[in-house]
């Protein structure tokens, strides 16, 4: 089972997230801004952190590249999520992530990105 990190800003896209995350068979935690993911991050060590571009006190692109020169996250996959048209794909690559996707999100699109980094599947709960 690996642990997922949302950092996104709006409740009810955390909560689906997470949602989804405990329906493909995985354990989710959220953060609502770039300095709670920080704190988060002194104690957990999450296989994949989902990363909104737009957060109320941090870019999540800037997050992104500080995410990859931290030794401790450098290697984590990181999937940027954003509702901004048109998708930001090529600003994603430039900061470091490993995939990009656009808001909604649906579970299969999610359960195939995680399974695009390398986050591991589980069964599906019934």
């Amino acid at each position: 089972m690996a642990q997922i990190l949302i950092v996104d800003d709006e409740f009810l896209t955390t909560e689906m997230l997470a949602t989804f995350i405990g329906i493909i068979g995985h354990q989710a935690t959220g953060a609502y801004n770039g300095h709670e993911m920080w704190m988060k991050l002194n104690y957990l060590e999450p296989d994949a952190i989902l990363l909104d571009i737009m957060l109320p006190d941090s870019n999540g692109l800037d997050l992104c590249r500080a995410l990859r020169s931290d030794a401790k996250t450098a290697s984590v996959p990181i999937i940027i999520i954003s509702a901004h048209a048109p998708p930001m794909n090529r600003e994603a690559d430039d900061a470091g992530a490993d995939a990009y996707l656009v808001k909604p999100i649906s579970l299969q699109a999610l359960r195939n990105v995680l399974a695009q980094v390398g986050v591991g599947q589980s069964s599906v709960r019934k």
